[in-house]
This record gives structure tokens, C-alpha cells and sequence, in this order.
């Protein structure tokens, strides 16, 4: 009972975001083999948390299809209509202001805080998709540059590390598309934000059950955090409580605006106990929030709720297979004392 209490307060208060990204916080090592795949399945805690969430996204299912969405009222459809026309204004303004930023007080981060180099050149390509990206005409400059940071990233920390941060991926062929095709391919181009952005919430869910060790280090600091709940308990209901929520923005309709509004207050709310650094890691997360926010989902993205409950389990137990075979496979070559 006690852990059920805890997981109802979890999900109403708990900051979650506030451990999506552990790697800007602690000393983390990515060669670090994770906790093994068949001992988090042969936890009675995983399981249980895993049939709770089940249970969970059935029931919010259900309710997604019978609560009426923002799009089903008529009413407010020209106010739907002008929000989805300030998306690709919301999407260039809001990468340049992200850009700027880094150029002015962060020059050496390349994307996000933990990706850090000595390289004066770097504040130049800041400030290049800070200008570029305010126009539509040359935002294609601005999302060739941000693709171009994000290879840079892989070349110096590899793609493992990389695959936490696909959202880069989605903002920098959006900055594209507005020049190349800015009508034609818009429903596509944002579909693709949203799927990237989806992408990385789910991303940094596995993570807390692959690397609980680096979260039990944020918790040390931190301890208040976990609001008196089992440290390990805490770190995997997290996982569960993330993993459903970006589910339900990928997915969803008013459940997707639920899930946009939990990780949205979250993320904001995390910059309070981390301060600048959460705030300009998070800055090109709240970024693509806000667009997709503009543009919600017409139909869910599955039929019925039990397709769409079975859909989270299949992305769940594909995050997890995927999650470990890229770890080994990205690091068998580069780190082979690992599998000695």
C-alpha cells in the first residue's frame, strides 16, 4: 500500500524530468555494462510496475477515446488554427533563441551540457543557426548546422551517447524543410518532431533501468527527491512513469495533451533544485513540447485502446531489446575488455 501511495504521489508531484538527462549531473561512464537484461525481468518490482502501467494506459486509453479533444470541439477550431500557424515560427524563433544562448553564455557546449569541448570555433556555428534559423528562407542553414553539431557529437562521444538526444535530429530537418518544402511536407515534418521528441523521453526512460547507478548518484545529492521512497523502487517508477507519458504524447489525443502537460510542467519545474543547467538542456525539449502542443493529434494513433495498450508494451519491450543490443554492438569494437 505504501508503494502504491507512493507511485500515485510520484506521478502528481514527482519532477520527473528533473532525472530524464542523469549525465548532466554525475560522472557517467557509457562503457559501463548495464544491469543485465534478464535480471531486470526476473524482478518481482519490474513486473509489478510494468502490470501497474499496463493497467494504466488501458484505463487513460479508454478515457482518450471518450473525452472529447480540443479538436473535436468546433468551436475552438480557428483558435487551433492560428496556434498550428505560429508552429514553424515558434520552431525557428525558438532554436535561434536556443543558439543564442549557447553562443553568448554556454560557447562550449556543443547541444547539451554534458557535451563539452575546447574548440573557438564552436561559438561561430552558434551563432550562425541563431541567425539563420529566424528566417524561413534560411532556416536551411540553421538545420544543415544543427545535424552538423549532432555528427560532431557522435565523432567525439559516440552514437550510444547520442541516441538520448534524436530530438536534434527531428528540430534540424524541420529547420530544413521550412526552406525546401515548407507547405508540402509540413503535417511530415512535425510528425517527425514529434516522433523524435517522443524518441528521447522513451530513451532516457530505459536508461533508469539500464544505469540506476548513475540516478542513485543524482539521489546522494539530492535525496529529497525520491520524497521517501526505496531509492531503487523510486529510479525504476520513474522510468515507468516517463515511459507512459511520452507514450501518450506520441499516441495520444487528450491523453497526448496530458503527457505534454506532466513532462512540460516537469522539465520546467526541474530548473528550481538544478538550475541553469537543466534550463539550457531542456530549453530545445520545450521547444518541440510546445509546437506539437499547437498541433495535436486529429485520431489517436491506434484504433482501440487495447491496440493501443498492446502498442506500449511492444515499444516498451522494443526499447529494451534495442537499448542493449546497440550498447553492445556500438561498444564491443571500442571496448572489448567489457565482454572478456
Amino acid at each position: 500500500m505504501k508503494r502504491l501511495t507512493g507511485i500515485c504521489l510520484l506521478a502528481l508531484f514527482k519532477p520527473v524530468d528533473a532525472l530524464a538527462h542523469v549525465k548532466w549531473f554525475v560522472d557517467y561512464d557509457t562503457t559501463k555494462e548495464p544491469v543485465s537484461l534478464m535480471e531486470i525481468m526476473q524482478s518481482g518490482e519490474f513486473i509489478g510496475l510494468l502490470l501497474l502501467s499496463t493497467l494504466v494506459i488501458f484505463l487513460t486509453s479508454v478515457l482518450d477515446r471518450k473525452i472529447p479533444s480540443p479538436v473535436d470541439v468546433s468551436r475552438w477550431q480557428p483558435r487551433l488554427n492560428c496556434l498550428e500557424s505560429l508552429v514553424p515560427k515558434v520552431m525557428r524563433y525558438g532554436t535561434s533563441g536556443f543558439f543564442l544562448t549557447l553562443a553568448l553564455f554556454f560557447p562550449n557546449i556543443i547541444l547539451t551540457p554534458e557535451l563539452v569541448i575546447e574548440n573557438p570555433a564552436l561559438v561561430y556555428v552558434h551563432y550562425l543557426i541563431a541567425i539563420t534559423a529566424f528566417h524561413q528562407r534560411t532556416s536551411l542553414i540553421a538545420g544543415v548546422a544543427v545535424l552538423f553539431l549532432y555528427g560532431y557529437a557522435i565523432q567525439l562521444y559516440g552514437l550510444f551517447h547520442m541516441l538520448d538526444y534524436l530530438v536534434f535530429i527531428g528540430t534540424g530537418v524541420y529547420l530544413i524543410m521550412q526552406t525546401l518544402r515548407p507547405v508540402a511536407v509540413r503535417g511530415l515534418a512535425i510528425e517527425l518532431v514529434r516522433f523524435t521528441l517522443a524518441y528521447s523521453f522513451l530513451w532516457g526512460a530505459i536508461e533508469k533501468f539500464m544505469h540506476p547507478e548513475l540516478f542513485h548518484q543524482l539521489l546522494t545529492e539530492h535525496s529529497y527527491v525520491a520524497m521517501g521512497l526505496d531509492w531503487s523502487f523510486f529510479i525504476r517508477a520513474c522510468g515507468f512513469v516517463e515511459f507512459c507519458c511520452a507514450w501518450h504524447i506520441y499516441s495520444g489525443r487528450a491523453a497526448g495533451y496530458a503527457g505534454i502537460g506532466v513532462m512540460g510542467f516537469f522539465v520546467t519545474v526541474a530548473v528550481i533544485p538544478f538550475g541553469m543547467i537543466d534550463f539550457i538542456g531542456h530549453f530545445l525539449f520545450i521547444i518541440p513540447l510546445v509546437a506539437i502542443l499547437f498541433i495535436p493529434r486529429k485520431t489517436p494513433l491506434c484504433a482501440t485502446a487495447t491496440c493501443n495498450t498492446f502498442g506500449f508494451i511492444f515499444t516498451l519491450a522494443l526499447y529494451m531489446g534495442v537499448s542493449y543490443a546497440t550498447y553492445y554492438i556500438l561498444h564491443f569494437y571500442k571496448h572489448m575488455h567489457l565482454f572478456s
